[in-house]
């Protein structure tokens, strides 16, 4: 037809939408939404069916996923053909969800109070039921470490019956994969929310979303702000959380334009903050960072994954008590018992008992213990026994965590078994001897219900044992346990001067290394003197140190080649540069791999330190005689090789600037008393062979008349020495004789030497 012609009939002429609309002239609905080209005006403002604002060129004008034919303005929706929204608006009731999601999750986009669908989460644990994956995708999470099931849960939550509390331990998700299922699933966005009141980690730190090989570590930090981290791109939100104080938190990255937000309660706390894509990888963990280190401490509940930024409506909602899945606490028949806890336990009468345990379903429910187990716990004892007679948790099979079933702790004050120990199932040790009644039970060494009755500890040995007392060759250091090689000088690592050692005196050495980073280590070869520690998983690592400049360092390193970190057996920066002292075993860095403690070290002192683990995996170190740090649920050991480096990491790197003494290896833990034996300055293999006896061993007179005595003697104890010419009377001529390294050494020149006859005596000055 002519340029003033309609060829398609959609009230446009042929020419306009040549010239002006750029739709098709011969179809008539160009962009297929339904409408025809001639009412969609491209206005952006709907004024009637004729005159609609919309694009002619875009089937979807706001983008909210509807057609612009469905979109009829009416202000009702009637179907998904007629949804009465407007085309032009993409939130018709503004409530902060789309009117197409909000059509095809069954909520009204014209009502702002009817919310809209929330989408199906990743990973969903509500920890009604441990750590079971509820989204559908059983990514069932195991746990590792201090973590239990037996607090109530977030009261505003979705699910206030239980919750989880953290205590150093985190759960391990092995199924998800955090770079191909999260990082690289299409554009890498994710949001995590879940409900947090922290303890310990209130006002300081504790990581909840990590992995274990670096990567995403999300939590609480500097001082406690809500964080987000990628490894290297980390901010803080802007609120500090209150201890024992229940939120709702999200964290939430948009992959597509490398920006991370935090919302708090569902109002927003910190971003949109450029943020980079997470680096690292392994499988994901909840309540640590980097497979365990500087695990969370609190409570949690309702953690959920989804793969996708969700809008801050559906995290607002999610903050207001929605179910990440849809589930309600609606009691429809006003029983009391909510709708979803009777379908999950398959019970409807709160006043029956379907596991007969003594307990009515209502009472069940108040006691978030299962209707359908009468064991909810499985620890031997019913639910109501729990209740009622032993006031234990029936919702922890261990309620002291001893590492005893509840069940087999009868409170008898008797043992009859590991399977009636009579121990306190509210107590860990029973007897407060300092051993756990598991340990006491298990093998029946001792028993757990009577102090004076403990485990036998093993023979005390040394392992190795270096006092650098030997110079005579200057590039190495002898092993006078006799049972490890020498260890070798590198870099510029030398013997200190004699008088150089601990105690000051002359004859005593030490191993003197150099500036911090310069190589200097004193390092064995590969051999089996360790073999008796990898295959008991308990060792003890005790010296002296005088450090000189604090840096980056190691005090010791000793190898086993399965450990992470560099082949990190045992190991302990005395202290790293931040001041933090760091002992590491069987790797690096999780909650069962390092122990730490800061503000230790004294530049320019000498100071006595000791690392060790039991068999049980309890971590402590020892400074100066005192206990500064202890934490159980320590790995086992990853078998040692024999090469020991002292006074650098395993490749002589982050070497010391200090001087290292009495540099001892034993085969178990010291007890106190042998800690503060060493740290009163008896030697390390006095610990194996006690002190001679106190006595007199040598007495000379020089030509002048001169008496030396030398006496066995205790390190730092006084001694006061008499004279007398008939052992009748005596007379006091030195009350400040101080011993050291297992001897003293009195020279008289009080005259009386040059008497034919002369009797001495030594005593201790209490």
């Amino acid at each position: 037809g002519s340029g003033t012609g309609d060829f398609d009939g959609d009230g446009l002429t042929d020419l306009d939408e040549y010239e002006e609309t750029k739709t098709n002239p011969i179809v008539a609905d160009t962009d297929k939404d339904g409408l025809l080209d001639g009412v969609e005006t491209n206005t952006g403002t709907y004024v009637s069916a004729t005159n609609t604002g919309t694009d002619p060129k875009n089937a979807d004008s706001d983008g909210d996923k509807l057609l612009d034919g469905v979109e009829t303005n009416t202000g009702e929706l009637v179907d998904e053909e007629n949804t009465g929204t407007d085309p032009n608006n993409a939130d018709t009731d503004g409530d902060g969800y789309t009117d197409g999601g909000e059509v095809a999750g069954g909520t009204d986009p014209h009502d702002p109070n009817s919310k809209g669908a929330i989408p199906a989460p990743f990973l969903y644990v509500d920890f009604e039921d441990n750590a079971t994956d509820l989204s559908g995708n059983d990514y069932n999470g195991e746990i590792n470490g201090d973590v239990s099931f037996d607090i109530e849960g977030a009261p505003n939550g979705p699910t206030p019956f239980t919750g989880a509390s953290f205590n150093g331990g985190f759960l391990d998700f092995f199924d998800i994969d955090m770079n191909s299922m999260i990082r690289d699933f299409e554009g890498g966005s994710y949001t995590f929310t879940c409900w947090l009141a922290p303890v310990g980690s209130a006002g300081g730190q504790g990581f909840m979303w990590g992995q274990t090989n670096q990567g995403i570590h999300n939590g609480i930090r500097n001082g406690g702000f809500l964080h987000s981290a990628h490894w290297g791109a980390d901010w803080n939100a802007a609120t500090v959380l209150e201890a024992d104080q229940w939120v709702h938190a999200a964290w939430v990255y948009d992959g597509a334009t490398d920006t991370a937000t935090i919302y708090l309660d569902g109002e927003l706390d910190g971003g949109p903050q450029a943020q980079r894509a997470p680096n690292g990888g392994g499988t994901f963990i909840f309540g640590a960072r980097n497979n365990g280190d500087v695990p969370y401490n609190g409570y949690v509940d309702d953690v959920t994954i989804w793969r996708e930024v969700l809008p801050a409506a559906t995290i607002k909602t999610l903050a207001e008590g929605a179910s990440p899945i849809g589930a309600t606490q609606d009691d429809q028949d006003g029983d009391g018992l909510p709708d979803a806890w009777e379908e999950k336990y398959g019970v409807d009468d709160p006043e029956g008992d379907d596991d007969n345990d003594g307990l009515t379903n209502i009472e069940e429910l108040e006691a978030r213990t299962k209707p359908d187990t009468a064991d909810t716990d499985e620890d031997g004892l019913s639910d109501k026994q729990e209740l009622v007679d032993t006031k234990t948790n029936p919702r922890s099979a261990d309620t002291d965590k001893d590492g005893l079933l509840d069940g087999v702790e009868t409170n008898t004050g008797v043992f009859v078994s590991v399977n009636n120990t009579g121990t306190d199932p509210l107590k860990e040790d029973t007897d407060e001897d300092g051993y756990t009644d598991y340990k006491e039970s298990i093998d029946s060494l001792s028993d757990p219900n009577d102090p004076n009755s403990v485990p036998p500890q093993p023979e005390i040995k040394l392992l190795a044992y270096w006092d650098f007392n030997d110079p005579s060759d200057p590039k190495s250091a002898t092993d006078v346990s006799g049972n490890a090689p020498a260890a070798a000088f590198t870099g510029p690592a030398k013997y200190s001067d004699d008088g150089g050692g601990f105690s000051g005196e002359i004859g005593d050495y030490s191993l003197d290394l150099g500036s911090v980073g310069d190589g200097s280590a004193a390092q064995t070869p590969e051999g089996p003197h360790l073999d008796e520690a990898s295959d008991s998983n308990q060792m003890s690592v005790a010296f002296w140190q005088n450090t000189t400049q604090v840096g980056n360092t190691s005090a010791f390193w000793i190898n086993a080649p399965a450990a992470t970190g560099g082949q990190r057996g045992f190991q302990a920066h005395t202290p790293w540069g931040n001041g933090t002292i760091y002992f590491d075993q069987s790797g690096c860095c999780g909650a069962s791999q390092r122990l730490t403690v800061g503000g230790q070290v004294i530049t320019n002192q000498w100071q006595h330190f000791v690392f060790q683990r039991d068999e049980d995996g309890n971590m402590q170190i020892w400074v100066d005689g005192e206990l500064r740090a202890e934490q159980g649920g320590a790995e086992p050991f990853d078998p040692f090789n024999g090469i020991i480096t002292i006074g650098a990491d395993a490749n002589t790197n982050n070497s010391m600037a200090t001087r290292i003494d009495e540099f001892a290896i034993y085969n178990r833990p010291l007890d106190e008393a042998e800690i503060q034996s060493l740290y009163e300055g008896n030697l390390a293999i006095d610990l194996i062979t006690p002190p001679a006896p106190f006595t007199i061993t040598d007495v000379e007179r020089d030509d002048d008349g001169q008496v030396t005595l030398t006496f066995n003697a205790r390190p730092n104890v006084i001694y006061a020495v008499d004279v007398s010419e008939d052992c009748e009377l005596w007379q006091e001529i030195d009350d400040n004789v101080v011993g050291s390294k297992g001897k003293a050494t009195f020279v008289d020149i009080s005259g009386f030497g040059d008497q034919k006859a002369l009797f001495y005596r030594v005593r201790i000055i209490d």
